[in-house]
Parts: C-alpha cells; structure tokens; sequence
C-alpha cells in the first residue's frame, strides 16, 4: 500500500482515510440492487471484509479511517442503497455485517464513518442508518451548490441557503446530535457551478467544522467533475482556507 510510508513517518498524528465500496464493482446495479443487497445482509461479503482488516492490519494501517459505502444515497455510486425502504434496510444490515467483520482484525482500531451525501434523493437517514453500534463518526459530503443547481440550476446561492436544504447541513447536524456522534466532512469543495471563487462557502464550513463537534475534514482538490481546485483562480477562497484551516490568521 503507497501510504504506508507516510502513515509511519508520523504514526501519532497520521491516519489513512480509505474509501471502500460494500460489493465488488462487478455486482454494480444501481436499478436493481436488491440482488446484491440480500446475499450482502446474508453474510456472503463479510470475509472480503474481514480480509481488508487483517491487511490493513499488517501494513501497519490498524488505525485507518474507513468510509464504507460512502455516498450511499447518491445514485451513482456501485452500492446504491435503492430506492425501496426495503432495500435500504438491507443496505444498512450489509453495513452492519461488514463492521463487524473489520472488526474481528486483531490489532484493528478502525474508525468506521457513515457517510451519505448532500442534498441527494432525499431518503430518510434512518431507512439506511445501521445503528450507533457500527458507526463511530457520520459524515456529510458538502459541496458548493443545491440541489437546484446540481440539477442544473446556475443562480449563485449563499451559505445559508445550502446548509438548509432538506437533506442539508442542518438536518445532519440534527441527525448526528441526536445518536450522540461527531461528526467529518469527508469530502467538500468549490463547484464551478452556481458560485466559483466562494469565500463565503469556505468560511462556511471553516467556521461549522471549528465550533462544532468534528472528527476531520478533507477538501477535494482533485479539480474534476465540475469542483475547482484552490489556487490562482481562486484567490478569495484560498484566503478563506487559509485563514480556518492553515491558522495563518487567528
């Protein structure tokens, strides 16, 4: 694994956060997932599970933050939870399976992070929640537009608009309080699209992530899919950053 290295330069203050879907790809059917989600809540997955933590175990990654099956609601992802209650119970007894499977790692001390995505499909958080038992951090991925604008929309819309759509900040903030959880954006960032250059966004999530109960925040600064990358075409924002996250400014 590429960073193993660069988690034992620094073991005390370095973690990997890994992403990992709860099927192979090759079982992807976001129309149909119920196939997959009956054999997963059966148990058939849980020893690919259990293999993932005996190695990261033995890379010295015993520590990792896992994201499993992040972006759950979003269609797009390979282990949609569906569209049915039905199906996104099985999805959340899949989880469950595979948490405790991770777990039977001897030397693991995985961190596990439920971690829907913003302002998508709308499904109730609890049709797909596992239970406390299994999570350990819930995370939000917030990025700079709304639904409207994901949906095409190009009007800018501000801080306050974003964060209190119905499946936004302030309903996960909610939901996190209510089953005693901290909380993580795993994945934030500039869109090109409603607003660009957004200092206001960041200072947004600056501030949220400061004063609030949070675990741990990563930009995405891979500048594709329509995000922008912090740089020369975004000096407002890279102020911003700086000022909440590079303690440059308090």
């Amino acid at each position: 694994m590429g960073y193993t290295t660069w988690v034992a330069a620094a073991p005390q203050r370095r973690q990997l956060i890994l992403q990992v879907d709860l099927i192979p790809d090759s079982l992807e059917n976001q129309g149909d997932p119920l196939a997959w989600e009956l054999s997963c809540a059966q148990g058939q997955f849980d020893s690919h599970a259990k293999r993932l933590g005996k190695n990261l175990v033995a890379a010295g990654l015993g520590h990792s933050v896992i994201r499993l099956g992040a972006e759950m609601n979003g269609p797009w992802e390979a282990d949609f939870v569906g569209t049915t209650t039905y199906e996104q119970k099985l999805w959340a007894k899949c989880f469950a399976n595979e948490v405790t499977s991770l777990r039977q790692a001897v030397g693991g001390h995985f961190l596990i992070v439920w971690n829907p995505n913003a302002c998508t499909e709308n499904i109730p958080y609890s049709n797909f929640y596992p239970g406390n038992a299994y999570v350990d951090i819930v995370g939000l991925d917030l990025y700079d537009d709304t639904c409207a604008a994901s949906n095409g929309g190009t009007a800018p819309v501000t801080w306050s608009q974003l964060v209190n759509e119905p499946a936004g900040l302030v309903s996960f903030e909610a939901f996190a309080k209510a089953h005693r959880k901290p909380m993580s954006f795993p994945e934030w960032g500039l869109d090109q699209v409603p607003n660009g250059d957004d200092p206001a966004y960041i200072s947004g999530i600056g501030s949220t992530f400061t004063n609030g109960d949070f675990a741990f925040e990563s930009y995405f600064d891979a500048g594709d899919d329509g995000t922008l990358q912090l740089g020369p075409a975004t000096p407002l924002s890279v102020a911003a950053f700086q000022y909440w996250f590079d303690n440059t400014g308090k």
